[in-house]
């Protein structure tokens, strides 16, 4: 592959040089048949044209070698950088007044695209800020929604505590997808108790929980993790919530344990849904796939398992699923122990 390269190269060296050389054998057709009018002796022409000849490919050798350091030079350069866009701020300018200009031109793209990143980032920043700020906004009247309704309950208010908390994990999927890039800026890790974090999930969807007929039952999660309070319990949140988008039944069985094993500590939801297809499970935490049982069910938006899959990532808290069409599915947490949080940017 290197031959193949290198031979590449000098074609396209001698290709550039075809100028210089058509000149060199004009000129030396000019003179041979001048010295030969001069009645120079054929050897003596002959020596000159060997000569000039050597000359010649003794320079394009040189000139050939010392444009391939150069280009070595820029290649290892290159491979130093851990952000490659700066190349143009250390590279050493060239004696080739070609490749000056060509350096030059480099410069003020590379500027270009910079300016444009940066005016990309900057909008996407505002667009993320207008978006949070959006969200807390709108938490306000659906706090008040859900105070008038607790202080006059009815079917209908009933009915509306149930829709706003549906609307409430909506609107929280759409906070956390818009903080999940830079989760390291937004996290506290500390020790948690399981049974605390799912208790919270429990209460906050209890109304939701309720009238989908769901029966809860929960095992031995006194086990605590090293892990952030307010993201893991957003990731429940999204696997329960999904266990009763998808239930079979009239009455949905939640069973939520936690266990020690060798390897940390794994927290387990299972539910008697109508469970996931096999071809469907390597594609679950994909943005935006919902599968079979998703084009079933206009609601479905395919970000809840997505979320959880990457603020899972960030965490570093494995995330699987096993699941049998008409049994139901088992997600299985697993807080790994001595692990250390991946900054992914």
């Amino acid at each position: 592959m290197d031959k193949d390269i290198r031979y590449k190269e000098m074609i396209g060296y001698l290709k550039e040089s075809k100028e210089f050389i058509f000149i060199n054998i004009v000129t030396m057709v000019f003179i041979s048949a001048f010295l030969v009018s001069e009645d120079l002796p054929i050897i003596d022409i002959f020596l000159i044209i060997v000569v000039w000849i050597c000359l010649l490919f003794g320079f394009f050798i040189i000139n050939y070698l010392k444009r391939q350091r150069y280009h070595k030079k820029i290649e290892k350069m290159l491979d130093e950088l851990d952000k490659k866009y700066l190349i143009t701020d250390i590279i050493e300018f060239s004696q080739s007044m070609e490749d000056d200009f060509y350096y030059h031109i480099m410069r003020i793209c590379n500027k270009a695209m910079l300016d444009e990143i940066y005016q990309e980032k900057r909008e996407r920043l505002e667009y993320k800020e207008y978006i949070e700020q959006w969200i807390h906004d709108i938490k306000n009247p659906l706090a008040t929604v859900k105070l008038i309704c607790d202080n006059n309950r009815s079917e209908a208010t009933t009915k509306i505590l149930i829709e706003t908390s549906r609307i409430n994990n909506y609107i929280e999927q759409a906070l956390y997808y818009a903080r999940s890039a830079n989760v390291e800026k937004d996290y506290l890790i500390r020790e948690v108790l399981l049974s605390e974090i799912i208790s919270k999930v429990l209460v906050k969807n209890k109304q939701f929980l309720i009238e989908n007929g769901t029966h809860i039952l929960m095992n031995d999660c006194n086990n605590s993790v090293l892990t952030d309070e307010k993201w893991l319990e957003f990731i429940v949140m999204q696997i329960i919530n999904n266990a009763v988008q998808y239930k079979s039944n009239d009455i949905l069985e939640l069973k939520i344990c936690s266990i020690e094993s060798n390897n940390g500590v794994k927290l387990i939801i299972s539910d008697n849904g109508i469970g996931i297809l096999e071809s469907d499970i390597p594609r679950i935490f994909d943005k935006g796939y919902t599968g079979r049982n998703g084009r079933k069910n206009n609601s479905s938006t395919g970000l809840g398992l997505y979320l959880c899959k990457k603020l899972c990532d960030k965490l570093s808290v494995d995330i699987s699923i096993e699941s049998e069409i008409g049994r139901g599915t088992k997600v299985t947490l697993l807080f790994q122990r001595g692990n250390i949080l991946r900054m992914q940017a």
